[in-house]
């Protein structure tokens, strides 16, 4: 026995262990669904980024083959947004929260990224085929440039089998010919369509298996159109050899950066003068720069890639203005002429003359 023994402890009460209990069991509850529970969004952030003019995976991006290049400089950089969050199940609500206010985040619902019927695998596939629309645009744009002639099919991509065209017409045809004349792509097919309005057959030679053939269709009002329920693609055949590396990147928005690498690299001189460029944008072979989705992440993802120039469509000023990350120059370009421009002026050191987004 010692000189100082020490009070008795109280017993703690059991309503107050409950109430603990009961906040411990709310506060790691509310944690846990706030950091897996799914919400009917996705969250958009900035994806890797890529310098087409170096490798990926070993390799070189882009490589010409029977044709003269030259060596390049600096960087022209493709850049990419991910998701958080899948069509099955979206992102959590604490992903969510982030988003809120993070400006290099974007909420959207998983219905506008996902339409009914289509899941990740399927929207995957319908990216990588637009990767491959964008890499024959961004050739036949580079190329036209350089004036450097070469030679286009139409090709009919997809067919409706409700259509009229659907027991005529398969996926792969090579389109020839449009009532007698040279077919030329969607826009001259649409026109003739339109005029018929159903009058009679169209009528259509097609190359089939190496097979031409003449084949008659009759367009059908279609939600207010006349239409013969197929797709076609201008599909370009190139006097040299092109080959575009890109990995798992898909979407048409490369167009535009992979135009100007292939100048780049077929002609002498660097066209950055080592400076560090990105861009985005679809192209087509006219080289028209056309708008293209998440912006707003890609400013960001090249701004935290230390890259201070930045060529953005023009047609998504309504989306850079006032987003645009500190220390980041973003300047507006509708054809590969006016990217040519900006690259010059980056080069020279002269960029306070070129036009930029404005409210």
């Amino acid at each position: 026995m010692t000189y100082f023994d020490s009070e008795p402890k109280a017993k703690r009460g059991l309503l107050p262990r409950i109430v603990s209990w009961g906040i411990s069991f709310v506060l790691v509850g509310g944690g846990l669904f706030a950091t897996l529970a799914p919400t009917p969004y996705l969250v958009e952030q900035p994806g890797p980024v890529y310098n087409v003019l170096s490798n990926i995976g070993g390799a070189p991006m882009i490589t010409v083959s029977g044709q003269k290049s030259y060596p390049t400089s600096g960087s022209l950089n493709m850049l990419t947004v991910t998701l958080k969050g899948t069509s099955a199940r979206g992102a959590s609500w604490l992903d969510v929260g982030l988003a809120k206010v993070d400006p290099s985040l974007a909420i959207v619902k998983i219905t506008d990224i996902y339409p009914p019927g289509w899941d990740d695998a399927k929207l995957n596939q319908d990216a990588d085929l637009m990767m491959l629309d964008a890499q024959a645009n961004a050739k036949a744009a580079a190329l036209n440039l350089l004036h450097i002639p070469f030679t286009s099919e139409i090709k009919v991509t997809q067919v409706s089998k409700s259509s009229p065209a659907g027991p005529v017409l398969k996926a792969g045809d090579t389109l020839l010919k449009v009532d007698g004349k040279i077919a030329t792509g969607i826009d001259q097919l649409k026109a003739y369509v339109s005029a018929n309005k159903g009058a009679k057959p169209v009528s259509l030679v097609i190359e089939r298996a190496g097979v031409k053939q003449t084949v008659a269709i009759t367009p059908k009002l279609i939600q207010g159109e006349w239409r013969l329920g197929i797709y076609v693609q201008e599909v370009p055949s190139f006097p040299f050899k092109i080959d575009i590396q890109v990995g798992d990147v898909g979407g048409p928005s490369g167009g535009q950066i992979l135009a100007l690498a292939i100048f780049d690299k077929l002609t002498p001189g660097s066209l950055t003068g080592g400076k560090n460029i990105a861009g985005t944008g679809t192209v087509d072979p006219q080289g028209t720069i056309g708008p293209i989705g998440g912006i707003r992440q890609k400013m960001y993802g090249a701004s935290r890639a230390g890259i201070k120039y930045f060529l953005a469509p023009d047609s998504n000023c309504d989306e850079v203005v006032g987003h645009i990350p500190d220390g980041l120059n973003v300047f507006k370009v509708k054809t590969l002429q006016d990217s040519l421009k900006a690259l010059a002026a980056i080069k020279a050191g002269t960029i306070q003359d070129l036009p930029t987004c404005k409210k």
